[in-house]
């Protein structure tokens, strides 16, 4: 299902573009991805990691643009990204009717109302989307604003995984939310 692009007031007063990724746009969510990935104690990978090549990621953002249960938005001020949301629909008939998604942005663009800005547009897609039914997250249980702002946005806990994250030699418990869009 196609995502019309629309524009999003932040509490300061700027205006982002919140827009379905391109294929083209490899280069640039490759730039950004390393932008923020390695400086969030949030984000479940390790440095290195994250090294696809452009056709790695031209065939990533293919699979989100050509799947009707999926979507990839990015959020745009003067031509940069400062913000992403994956829902990643399930492929497999038996839970095609869900989707798991990630988000991610720069810390000097949190706290402005990007966070509720990007999720509310791929919620409101969700709903609108006739095979999906349940959108479902993992979120560090010490996540306190991640959890904060998915909470206001109606999703609920469903579970606990003690130690599911190990950072650094550091172990951090895992939060299963979920939110219905029917």
């Amino acid at each position: 299902m196609k995502f019309k692009p629309q524009k999003a007031l932040l509490k300061d007063g700027r205006e982002v573009l919140l827009r379905h990724v391109e294929v083209s746009d490899a280069q640039r969510v490759i730039d950004f991805v390393h932008g923020f990935v390695y400086d969030s104690e949030y984000v479940p990978l390790s440095e290195g990691e994250f090294n696809p090549t452009i056709a790695e990621e031209e065939q990533i953002l293919s699979n989100y643009v050509e799947r009707t249960n999926s979507l990839f938005l990015v959020a745009e001020i003067d031509g940069k990204l400062v913000a992403n949301i994956n829902v990643d629909g399930n492929q497999r008939k038996i839970l095609r009717h869900t989707a798991v998604f990630g988000m991610g942005m720069h810390k000097e663009w949190q706290s402005c109302g990007l966070g509720t800005a990007i999720l509310s547009a791929a919620i409101d897609w969700g709903r609108k989307n006739p095979e999906l039914e349940i959108l479902f997250l993992q979120v560090y249980a010490d996540n306190e604003a991640g959890i904060a702002l998915y909470r206001k946005m109606g999703f609920v806990e469903h579970g606990r995984i003690p130690n599911f994250f190990k950072q650094n030699g550091r172990y951090h418990d895992e939060i299963s939310m979920h939110l219905s869009v029917k």
